[in-house]
């Protein structure tokens, strides 16, 4: 690939516990919970000689994953280390955990203090939509067509490209 792009949007919002579906865990009092909602589109383009079009878009369903954060860790400076490590613990690109991690812990802390105890009663609902794409520029395409063209004889192509 000679060049990608990765997008994020990120919605963060406060619930009541007791609304969420079971996927979420019951968090202890004095302890909050984020609940990262992870959506990732992405598409593969070729440009290359003025022509550009879509080769694959792969879209994933919604990846859900509660993280259980006591107020002691949350308050005092480690929410956004917690958040970070959360994040890449599910793979998510490096920009996308340093767009999103500074922005849900500042949530999450704010809502703590708020709340304080009672934050247990609420959680945080952090949805990431990430979206990347990677583009096939010329060198590549140019690669790529060689090794076809090494692979085409005689008006057939080998079986053993089709099979890959």
């Amino acid at each position: 690939m000679a060049s990608s792009k990765v997008g994020c949007s990120l919605k963060i919002y406060e619930a009541k516990a007791n609304y969420l579906p079971p996927a979420t865990t019951v968090a202890a009092a004095g302890s909050a919970i984020i609940q990262i909602r992870i959506n990732l589109r992405y598409h593969l383009f070729v440009k290359a000689y003025d022509i550009e079009f879509l080769v694959d878009e792969i879209i994933t369903s919604e990846f859900v994953t509660p993280i259980v954060v006591q107020l002691d860790f949350l308050l005092s400076g480690f929410s956004v280390m917690i958040v970070s490590d959360a994040l890449a613990n599910l793979k998510v690109d490096a920009r996308v955990i340093d767009y999103s991690s500074l922005r849900i812990a500042n949530f999450v802390v704010d809502m703590a203090k708020v709340w304080g105890v009672a934050v247990s009663d609420f959680i945080t609902v952090a949805e990431v939509l990430t979206d990347k794409i990677d583009y096939i520029c010329e060198e590549e395409f140019d690669r790529m067509s060689r090794t076809l063209n090494l692979e085409y004889v005689h008006g057939s192509i080998d079986n053993s490209l089709l099979v890959m």
